[in-house]
C-alpha cells in the first residue's frame, strides 16, 4: 500500500513539473521567409527589471540586461541588428542555413515570463519557370501524344499547377489532332514566391516514333 502511494505521488510530481514547464512557453510559431529577408524578434514584455535572452537552436546570440542590449558571440553576430526602443533583435540577410528554432526567454526580478518560440523556414525565391515538351506522332490514330514538364529553378519544395487543362503537378500529357494547337500555362509557387510561363505547342505530322519540340 505504501509502495502504491509513493509511486502515485512520484507520478503526480512528474506531471506537475511537466505542466509547470509547459506553462512557461507559448506554442511554436511557424515563420516562412525568403533568402535575403529579415527576421525581427521583439521582446514585448514589461520593461521594469527585464532580462531577455535571444536564442538560436538553444545557443544565445543576444541579451538584454540593465536596460542595455548586447550581442553574444555566435554565427549570427555580424547579421544581428538591435533596437533598444522596442527591445528587439533583427537577423538580416537570411540564408537557407538560418532555418531553425529561435527563442525569446525573459524574466524580471518578480516574474518568469512565457518564452516565445519561432520555427523559421527560409526558402529560395523562384527564379525561372519553363515548359519542356516532346511528342510522338501516331499515324494510325492521326494524333500527337504530347508529354510536357514544368521546370522551375530556385527552391526545390514547389507546387505546380496548369491552366487549360486545369490540373496539378509538374507533368502534363495531352493529345492533339493534326494541325491542332494548344496554349498551356504553368505556375510554380512556394510560400514566398510565384512565377508562371506560357507555351504553345502544335501537332505536326512526323514519322512514327520521332520526337521533337515545337516552340511558339
Amino acid at each position: 500500500m505504501n509502495l502504491f502511494q509513493e509511486s502515485r505521488c512520484s507520478i503526480l510530481g512528474v506531471l506537475l513539473v511537466f505542466l509547470l514547464q509547459g506553462s512557461c512557453a507559448d506554442p511554436d510559431v511557424e515563420v516562412h521567409k525568403a533568402v535575403g529577408d529579415s527576421l525581427e524578434l521583439i521582446a514585448d514584455y514589461p520593461k521594469d527589471g527585464l532580462e531577455v535572452l535571444w536564442k538560436y537552436n538553444d545557443t544565445t546570440f543576444a541579451e538584454y540586461r540593465n536596460d542595455d542590449l548586447q550581442k553574444v558571440k555566435s554565427e549570427l553576430l555580424n547579421r544581428s541588428k538591435m533596437n533598444k526602443n522596442n527591445i528587439s533583435v533583427t537577423v538580416t540577410d537570411l540564408t537557407l542555413q538560418d532555418s531553425g528554432r529561435f527563442s525569446i526567454v525573459a524574466e524580471s526580478k518578480s516574474e518568469q515570463y512565457k518564452s516565445k518560440h519561432f520555427v523559421l523556414h527560409v526558402h529560395d525565391l523562384i527564379r525561372e519557370v519553363k515548359i519542356e515538351d516532346s511528342y510522338v506522332w501516331l499515324q494510325s490514330e492521326n494524333i500527337c501524344m504530347f508529354h510536357l514538364r514544368c521546370v522551375a529553378s530556385g527552391d526545390q519544395n514547389l507546387s505546380y499547377s496548369w491552366i487549360s487543362p486545369q490540373t496539378q503537378g509538374p507533368q502534363l500529357n495531352i493529345n492533339l489532332s493534326l494541325a491542332e494547337s494548344a496554349t498551356l500555362n504553368c505556375t510554380a509557387n512556394n510560400t514566398v514566391s510565384v512565377k508562371y510561363t506560357t507555351k504553345t505547342v502544335v501537332c505536326t505530322d512526323k514519322s512514327e516514333g520521332q520526337q521533337f519540340c515545337v516552340k511558339s
